[in-house]
């Protein structure tokens, strides 16, 4: 089923600013699948630090049209049904939501940026007299795809591939980037020790006990208030890289890093920082977006 998101205010950019490596929009939905598919193609293999976002409903100047009454209009299984059935040499990770703005419903497919790229078909896709070519490159420049007929410049390949295996970055970086591909890394003995699939050199481990009891206000604010705190590290191979405190919340129903204080009272989780991101890899009670702030812990 369909999922809606309240307001624009969840997206990480100005819906109506022009067009960016990340950002694409279109008036309605594609007609021709193939054409769809090679737009996801050059968002995944874009040069940007964050996800991407295909967005149905709104017009290359800006106006809002919205996607009621198209008969294109795709669901959710629509687009992973269609993803798993064009021969991607790996699958991408999307998501697809639908948006309310004053009253008009916009579709918002969601690509999750990895660094495993590229991304490429391994049969050629064919949909009426367009063809997206087995093994060729495609990505975005700007706010322009690389037309099906061409392949992206040899220097965006290289530095595709260079993402890919982590070349030019020391291991913190590397690390931090893999913790944003959550598919890939195996938990073991419930979440004390976790390896990234493709690069196990690549461990986070649950360290030291710091404190237990762990008290301080905005735990009383979960049901049940015991907690206790330990580190978690980052490791590569047996070298730590960094550690983070983390605690265990609500009787341990949530595993967290220490929140933020943002103002007297007040406490929020920063959801880019590494230490969030670590806690989506861990099995928690209820996602975290939706069990926090039902606690008071603010996510910004």
């Amino acid at each position: 089923m369909t999922s809606f998101m309240s307001d624009s205010n969840s997206l990480p950019f100005d819906l109506f600013s022009g067009e960016a490596e990340h950002f694409d929009r279109k008036k309605e939905f594609h007609s021709n699948n193939a054409e769809l598919i090679h737009d996801i193609l050059c968002l995944c293999n874009s040069y940007s630090n964050q996800d991407r976002f295909l967005v149905f409903g709104i017009a290359d100047n800006g106006t809002v049209v919205g996607i009621k009454g198209d008969p294109k209009r795709k669901t959710s299984s629509d687009f992973q049904d269609l993803i798993r059935q064009s021969n991607f040499n790996r699958l991408p990770s999307v998501t697809y939501t639908e948006l309310e703005i004053s009253g008009t419903e916009i579709g918002v497919l969601r690509i999750r940026n990895r660094p495993d790229k590229p991304f490429f078909l391994t049969k050629d896709k064919r949909d009426g007299k367009v063809t997206v070519r087995a093994g060729v490159i495609y990505t975005r420049l700007g706010d322009t795809n690389i037309p099906v007929g061409e392949s992206a410049p040899e220097e965006m390949i290289e530095l595709m591939w260079r993402e890919r295996f982590g070349f030019g970055l020391n291991p913190l970086d590397r690390i931090q980037a893999l913790i944003s591909d959550p598919e890939n890394w195996v938990s073991i003995d419930e979440d004390n020790f976790l390896y990234h699939r493709e690069y196990p050199e690549f461990t986070i481990q649950r360290g030291k006990e710091l404190v237990d009891p762990f008290k301080e206000p905005w735990v009383e604010k979960f049901p049940d208030p015991n907690a206790s705190s330990f580190y978690v590290t980052l490791n590569y191979h047996t070298t730590v890289l960094e550690r983070i405190v983390f605690v265990v919340v609500d009787g341990g129903r949530y595993t967290i890093p220490l929140p933020i204080l943002a103002a007297p009272g007040e406490y929020c989780m920063d959801s880019k920082s590494v230490g969030f991101k670590i806690a989506l890899l861990f099995d928690q009670y209820m996602l975290l977006y939706e069990g926090l702030p039902m606690h008071g812990l603010k996510i910004v």
